[in-house]
């Protein structure tokens, strides 16, 4: 055996030696069992902490019963965005744009929407805040009904007892006549003083109309949501507001949003619980839900929507 044969033995033993070495080594037996790597111990610390978030996110949400959550998902986990088409991080939580109802209406607004089948399939969603109720039987608790006090128009319905087919008594429940996020909840209302509402009304009647932000002190405290298809609903003249409730949570038809009472009246200003009501607004596309219409057509139209929408309305 030649010396360069030796040497070409002795290497060739010396790699089998380490080849049997490693794969006799911890680090070998992790390919096969990752719990005998440090790797392994971070999968497990980091599936520890994936249920511990899980657990908080739970402890975040209101009890079940209310039916009622934050309005903050947890979006999952994405591949990365085109950087040209990628939405700005600032903007990915912000609601579709949404027009508030307003009197004064921008250009093109002047045309009143179609009240026919097609806007009753649009809001078929909607069912009565007052659960029984009916539409009042008293024209003057109308939408469209004068407001000859305030130099105005009504612009939604009355929940009156004795009126509307249940009692409605103050401090009775009011809940959401549809899914939506609120948009608006006053639990930091104050309710004005008696001389104070009186320059309200005199203001209005220098005006020969109710402004803008006088009506909305009208109408006392107050809860908006806005739903899908451009509807916004109020709920105003309220006692109280839920308490859990906050802009931006999201809430179910049904879900209990407030109290009935007088605020915004001139009974809530003098103190007393006399006259108490749910006035409740439905405002499509920037006009309140039968505006336009005579009294009969805003009653059947209202009935359609929330106590029959799936029969269409009559011709």
């Amino acid at each position: 055996m030649t010396a360069k044969t030796k040497i070409y033995i002795f290497f060739l033993l010396f790699f089998l030696c380490c080849a049997f070495i490693l794969a006799g080594s911890p680090l070998a037996l992790g390919k096969l069992h990752p719990s005998f790597t440090d790797g392994g111990h971070q999968e497990e610390g980091e599936k520890n902490k994936g249920s511990a978030l899980t657990t908080m996110l739970e402890a975040e949400l209101l009890p079940a019963s209310t039916g009622i959550t934050k309005y903050n998902p947890v979006k999952p986990a994405e591949k990365p965005a085109d950087p040209d088409t990628a939405v700005p991080p600032e903007e990915e939580d912000k609601p579709a744009p949404f027009s508030l109802p307003s009197r004064n209406r921008p250009a093109g607004l002047d045309k009143l929407p179609a009240w026919d089948e097609a806007l009753i399939a649009r809001l078929s969603f909607l069912q009565s805040p007052i659960p029984g109720a009916g539409i009042s039987s008293r024209d003057t608790q109308l939408p469209g009904a004068p407001r000859p006090y305030r130099y105005g128009t009504h612009e939604g319905l009355d929940y009156y007892s004795g009126y509307c087919g249940v009692p409605v008594n103050f401090g009775d429940p009011v809940y959401a006549a549809g899914p939506g996020i609120i948009y608006r909840i006053d639990h930091d209302y104050v309710e004005p003083e008696f001389v104070q509402r009186q320059e309200w009304l005199q203001e209005s009647a220098a005006a020969g109309d109710t402004p803008e932000e006088i009506l909305d002190k009208l109408r006392g405290r107050q809860v908006w949501i806005v739903h899908t298809a451009g509807v916004l609903t109020r709920y105003c003249h309220l006692h109280t507001v839920a308490a859990a409730l906050q802009v931006g949570d999201m809430v179910e038809g049904g879900d209990f949003i407030g109290t009935v009472g007088n605020s915004g009246t001139s009974n809530g200003a003098r103190g007393t619980r006399d006259d108490a009501h749910l006035h409740f607004e439905i405002w499509v596309d920037n006009y309140y839900l039968g505006e336009g219409l005579s009294p009969p057509e805003v009653r059947l139209l209202w009935e359609k929507v929330l106590l029959d929408s799936s029969q269409g309305l009559e011709q």
